[in-house]
């Protein structure tokens, strides 16, 4: 009897390894699973088939970026914004969120004394340089696609900001990440298999529409038992049809000399499968927020049961002012710090005192504004004051020189 009757294994899924991967042949580290170098189409994907993560990222990303990157400093502000863009600051902060880091092409003039532009630079395309004897990363790859032989062997290299004397360098912002030298993982990486949880939710669901709900059944063979191989031939075929959230829904076609050995189907009834589906969406939904320190999901137009608050205003104003200060103000500092640096490095050796003006959504600036008889725009301009909290800044003169329009001169 034990030999009649084989249970079939569902596929596992395990949660992905991330690793930099340095004992490659390749002159530059892969990062991914063990022998792929997949982690950026990983992350990817977790975030485009995954609605509760997409809404994470781009809500967070929007207030990392605010209204844009300034300086306190109006002479220097005016060449800041001649230097940079706001539309690729606001990638930088977007690519920092999404895949943990973020990239800037520096130029530099003609003697590499001054930096005259900073471009954005999709991170997913850069590979860092194994270090060999340095002591830190010393040049970049870029590819517009990794997963091509072909196109690797066009790959570009680039130096690394402040390794060379080069017109062009690749400025690269990364934060601390445990276990990791060259390149850093996304905040949310403990929620990655929660993003897929709720594709595979998704997929599960539009193949059951589309194959009219089927339920779960059992295969009884009625003609005899077969050898084991041909046994494990039969089970592969089988389990290669209708296993899996993308097979939900379909039906077999028997044909038969003899009705006495057709084969037998009965029918598997789950109870209350529906609830169970709905559980482990919500669960999903609520790691995912916590992964992002989403401290208040209506933030983000993200509903969810009510959690103490007498009121959504009242839950919103106390969930930004946290959020501010706990999620969204480590990522501004970080991009900050790294452009301050690499712009002190770049010949303006004043301080720069760059930044974030701050996105308040409205409801709150709305409420509040009822309730202290102000207009929107003076509770906006109180709540980015109490925000910044800028220190009292010194009157100096600062070095600025012309800064050379650069257009056609991207290398990508």
């Amino acid at each position: 009897m034990k030999d009649n009757l084989k249970f079939v294994s569902l596929t596992r899924q395990d949660i992905p390894d991330i690793v930099e991967d340095v004992k490659t042949r390749y002159q530059w580290v892969p990062v991914g699973i063990i022998g792929q170098d997949d982690y950026f189409p990983i992350i990817t994907d977790a975030y485009q088939t995954s609605t509760t993560n997409a809404a994470c990222v781009e809500g967070v990303a929007d207030l990392i970026y605010g209204k844009g990157l300034y300086s306190e400093n109006e002479e220097f502000d005016e060449i800041f914004q001649r230097m940079v863009s706001q539309k690729d600051i606001k990638k930088v902060a977007f690519d920092l969120k999404l895949y943990g880091n973020a990239a800037f092409q520096v130029f530099w003039n003609a003697d590499h004394t001054k930096i005259k532009k900073l471009f954005h630079t999709p991170v997913q395309n850069l590979r860092a340089e194994k270090i060999y004897d340095a002591t830190a990363v010393q040049n970049y790859y870029y590819c517009y696609d990794w997963s091509d032989v072909k196109a690797q062997r066009e790959k570009t290299k680039l130096p690394a900001f402040g390794t060379s004397q080069e017109n062009i360098e690749i400025l690269y912002i990364k934060d601390y990440t445990p276990s990791r030298f060259y390149y850093s993982l996304p905040d949310w990486i403990s929620a990655l298999q929660f993003s897929f949880s709720e594709a595979e939710l998704s997929n599960l669901h539009i193949n059951n529409i589309e194959n009219g709900f089927l339920p779960l059944v059992m295969v009884n063979m009625n003609n005899g038992v077969p050898a084991p191989e041909e046994r494990d031939t039969i089970e592969a075929m089988i389990e290669s049809k209708f296993t899996g959230t993308r097979n939900a829904g379909r039906f077999m076609v028997s044909f038969n000399d003899d009705p006495a050995v057709k084969p037998t189907i009965d029918t598997i009834t789950t109870e209350n499968l529906h609830d169970k589906y709905q559980y482990v969406a919500e669960y999903a939904q609520d790691r995912i927020l916590v992964a992002h320190r989403i401290t208040s999901p209506l933030l983000f137009g993200i509903r969810t049961a009510q959690n103490g608050f007498s009121s959504q205003s009242e839950e919103m104003k106390t969930a930004y002012s946290i959020m501010q200060t706990m999620t969204i103000q480590p990522f501004q500092q970080l991009i900050i710090e790294s452009l301050s640096d690499a712009l002190t490095w770049g010949g303006y050796t004043k301080d720069t005192e760059l930044y974030f003006e701050q996105l308040t959504p409205l409801a709150i600036l709305s409420t509040t504004a009822e309730e202290t008889d102000q207009t929107i725009e003076e509770v906006e301009e109180d709540i980015n004051k109490q925000m910044e909290s800028p220190e009292e800044m010194e009157d100096t003169s600062r070095e600025v020189g012309d800064i050379e329009e650069i257009t056609n001169d991207k290398i990508f």
